[in-house]
């Protein structure tokens, strides 16, 4: 796992200025779901001036340290823990593409990974959630993975035998998924053979909404008007002819029948 040089030099420089220790009260809050939330607003309003949020990754750096202790405590392998932090990399990456520097602005979404409550296996990162006190599972779909059959049906059986192995209660857990890439509407725009239609089709779906947030995902930092939108790839020439003309995209839930 390495961190672009120029995010090392950011990260370095608020590092020489932070203690940890002295944050412990707080940082240990993002371990708790129940507390993680208050726990990032309070650090970053201690914080403050981190405009480009590298004061609240150092101290995220930090916590992976003990993150790391965590996996080894349960035995987790090291590569799961690599891939999952790989996390930071990827979101800093995203960020320097949009907006043409480094910056940490996930603060909010990081502690499911410190807190043992997402991991990356295989193609796809799965969230341990609860909905009525029952156990279930949310699938995110990493930027740049494949999502053939034969991937994705490897995948979930590796997360089945890595949750019998660590965590039970998630092993048969109820499977969803919130993405942009299962609205409907997309069989309108990718062929048949789309790899991301396949990934749809795994899927009950069981409801959609209208909004906007598809733009952040196939059109990084750009916003309306629908008529300037990028046309770099085959996805977004077609996105934005069909939102141009009227169409919506939106985003939708489904819960997962099987992959394969």
């Amino acid at each position: 796992m390495h961190f672009p040089q120029e995010a090392v030099k950011k990260i370095a420089a608020a590092d020489a200025q932070y203690d940890h220790e002295a944050l412990a009260p707080v940082w240990r809050k993002l371990y708790d779901p129940k507390t993680w939330d208050a726990a990032v607003k309070e650090l970053q309003g201690i914080f403050a001036e981190d405009e480009d949020g590298m004061k609240m990754l150092t101290c995220m750096l930090h916590c992976c340290l003990y993150t790391r202790e965590l996996y080894e405590e349960r035995g987790i392998p090291e590569d799961i823990f690599l891939a999952t932090m790989s996390f930071l990399i990827r979101f800093l990456e995203r960020q320097k593409e949009i907006a043409g520097e480094y910056a940490f602005v996930w603060a909010w979404w990081f502690p499911r990974q410190l807190a043992l409550r997402e991991f990356h296996i295989g193609e796809l990162e799965y969230e341990m959630t609860e909905e009525g006190g029952v156990p279930c599972l949310s699938v995110h779909i990493p930027a740049g993975v494949s999502l053939t059959k034969e991937k994705l049906g490897a995948t979930h059986r590796a997360w089945k035998a890595f949750a019998a192995k660590f965590f039970p209660a998630y092993e048969n857990a109820e499977v969803y998924c919130d993405s942009w890439m299962l609205s409907p509407a997309l069989r309108e725009l990718l062929p048949a053979n789309s790899n991301i239609l396949y990934f749809q089709s795994c899927f009950e779906i069981l409801h959609s909404d209208d909004n906007d947030a598809v733009l952040d995902w196939v059109f990084p930092g750009e916003k309306p008007p629908y008529e300037q939108l990028s046309e770099r790839t085959s996805l977004q020439r077609a996105m934005k002819r069909y939102l141009v003309n009227g169409g919506r995209v939106g985003w939708t839930k489904g819960r997962l029948r099987s992959f394969g």
